[in-house]
């Protein structure tokens, strides 16, 4: 009888415990949710899908200038009709900034679609509007742009493919900015442009990817 009084006794004083740690404990941390305008704003941000083709020099033979050119498809998986007007920069490893369409002449923009031979490359303004969904919707066209100064690394610049912005602060003025998000596609020369035959060669990966999406 003693020793079922102990056991009794025993479970009683585990319980007990058991309770007490249990009561003390501090219940889990509730996940953070999101408020309904940041739910909504996140559901509808969408990115296209942006195929970059080859980069290639183009020299007039009317004038002995030279130019850059480049192929692309634009698509649209959003799941929804979209309008866009993409803007292409060149940005060189001196800073320099080099619009898409700036100083070309329209006779060479019609020898480069006439060099390319395909009806589906339109120019860089033809795009610009709504694209519907899907891959049989996709829009490929061709950015030229004049070439400046002979250096060894520059990048496309792609905007106007994501409705993505985030604040930022402008470092030299410190006024409120709105970065948007940008395509970027790095290349690297490994000879000088007149010793350049076909393509342009991509900048290795490094540390980030290439291409890859930036804000800017």
């Amino acid at each position: 009888m003693t020793q079922m009084l102990s056991i009794v006794f025993l479970l009683m004083f585990a319980i007990n415990a058991t309770t007490v740690q249990d009561a003390g404990a501090q219940p889990p941390a509730a996940p953070a949710t999101k408020s309904p305008a940041a739910r909504a704003r996140s559901a509808d941000q969408w990115e296209l899908e942006y195929q970059a083709g080859p980069l290639r020099l183009f020299k007039d033979g009317e004038s002995g200038e030279a130019f850059w050119y480049a192929t692309y498809t634009i698509v649209n998986r959003t799941g929804r009709d979209r309008s866009i007007a993409p803007q292409w920069e060149i940005l060189d490893e001196e800073g320099r900034l080099f619009s898409a369409g700036d100083g070309v002449p329209r006779r060479v923009q019609r020898a480069v679609q006439t060099l390319l031979a395909n009806p589906l490359h339109e120019d860089q303004t033809a795009v610009i509007g709504e694209i519907m969904t899907g891959e049989e919707n996709a829009k490929s066209g061709i950015a030229i742009w004049k070439v400046g100064p002979e250096v060894r690394r520059f990048s496309i610049l792609v905007a106007g493919l994501s409705n993505s912005k985030k604040p930022s602060e402008d470092p030299v003025t410190k006024k409120l900015i709105s970065l948007k998000k940008t395509r970027r596609i790095d290349y690297q020369m490994t000879c000088d442009r007149a010793a350049l035959i076909g393509d342009v060669p991509l900048a290795p990966n490094g540390a980030e990817q290439n291409p890859r999406w930036i804000m800017r």
